[in-house]
């Protein structure tokens, strides 16, 4: 049931209260403590509190830290986080976190169990502020960060850590969209973009995008950069990336790192990272960023943090020449669509997360999204043939969705 980050789908269909009460009462077997926590959606305080009863259910003593963006699982865990992250504003979802960090599909063994309802838990409320102390201590041990620089675009479950921020510090900040409600789609990308240069996050703040002259900073080139700096300033030499990140990116970084490679999801990154906690630095080109001496967790405050110690040392991000087109497809069958797909290539692949084809200056990608009912291309390689195979994958791929 698990996907790439959780559990995700439309609002009462495939996620209900009865389902996330369930499944809560069902991890929390295994805690005597749980923090639980919730973005930003309408739905999300009916399953947040759905959550909360499951774990009472099974015995758990409940930390209610209510409007929290994900990251901050990071600091309270084993824990619960109602959200649908990126995806459109009528679905939602859940994740679950233990040791850290956000758990894998493969690690969700207990959603096979009986639900215990024999027990009764007690519950802590009003636990948020305690735990944005340690965050913002945290921060400000683990960064030179300087927040106050440019807007922050919330549209997020982030604005109560920037508020909290505010009162604590009596700095300044120019917040955007600083409500608990989403004024634009949730997901941190061009079409969304509303402000003219600043951060963007996304719905539950695990993800940051940098904007410039109205266009979102190419997410492969500030990746590059951020583990760059990362290794210069702090030593790191163990990257962890998708199967997402491009071939000249990897080249670049293999100068700096050690590199893994993982199936799309920043729970796969966090999963190598927390063996190279002082060493370690990994993300994804769509603003997922891990620095695991700071957050195991995707944290696009923290990465925001990073990105303002680079901008106040005007480290500049490396020019790398290569070009990689992405596309997505709705589809109403993932598994039954790729299927059909694998059936009409005559390619050899690999299959860490979807289809892989990859020579030493090509790469076709052809993947599910773990989130959402669509499939994903990723296509990189030279200027003169990018088009040409781009065509010929994306007919594969339309033909395989009309035509079973």
């Amino acid at each position: 049931m698990l996907g790439t980050s959780g559990i995700r789908g439309r609002y009462g269909e495939k996620i209900t209260p009865s389902l996330i009460y369930r499944v809560s009462n069902q991890f929390a077997q295994d805690h005597k403590i749980i923090y639980i926590g919730h973005d930003i959606r309408d739905s999300s305080p009916a399953l947040y509190y759905s959550a909360v009863s499951g774990a009472l259910a099974s015995g758990a003593e409940v930390y209610m830290i209510d409007t929290v963006p994900t990251g901050i699982m990071g600091f309270s865990y084993p824990g619960i986080m109602i959200t649908a992250s990126h995806n459109p504003e009528e679905d939602n979802g859940i994740k679950f976190f233990r040791d850290g960090r956000e758990i894998t599909k493969e690690e969700g063994q207990f959603l096979n169990r009986d639900i215990i309802e024999s027990k009764h838990g007690i519950i802590v409320q009003d636990y948020r502020n305690i735990i944005y102390d340690r965050y913002l201590a945290a921060l400000e041990e683990s960064f030179e960060f300087d927040f106050s620089i440019e807007p922050i675009d919330l549209n997020s479950s982030a604005y109560t850590f920037f508020n909290y921020y505010i009162q604590r510090t009596r700095i300044r900040l120019r917040l955007i969209d600083n409500v608990p409600y989403f004024l634009r789609k949730s997901e941190p990308i061009q079409q969304n973009v509303k402000i003219d240069r600043g951060f963007m996050l996304d719905g539950d703040g695990d993800r940051v995008v940098l904007v410039r002259n109205g266009n979102i900073v190419d997410g492969d080139r500030m990746f590059a950069g951020m583990a760059k700096y990362m290794n210069e300033t702090r030593g790191t030499d163990v990257l962890a990336v998708t199967v997402e990140c491009p071939i000249a990116i990897k080249n670049f970084l293999s100068e700096y790192y050690k590199i893994h490679v993982t199936p799309v999801g920043s729970n796969y990154i966090s999963s190598i990272l927390m063996n190279y906690k002082d060493r370690g630095f990994g993300g994804e080109p769509n603003g997922h960023y891990i620095i695991p001496k700071f957050n195991l967790v995707s944290d696009g405050i923290g990465g925001m943090a990073l990105i303002t110690e680079m901008l106040k040392r005007e480290y500049p991000l490396p020019d790398i020449s290569y070009r990689v087109i992405r596309k997505k497809y709705p589809v109403s069958d993932k598994i039954e669509t790729m299927k059909r797909i694998k059936s009409r290539l005559n390619d050899e692949y690999l299959e860490i997360d979807g289809i892989l084809i990859e020579t030493e200056d090509i790469k076709i990608l052809i993947r599910p999204s773990g989130t959402e009912n669509i499939l994903r291309l990723t296509v990189e390689a030279p200027p003169d043939k990018i088009d040409e195979i781009l065509n010929k994958y994306e007919s594969i791929i339309l033909e395989s969705i009309k035509n079973p």
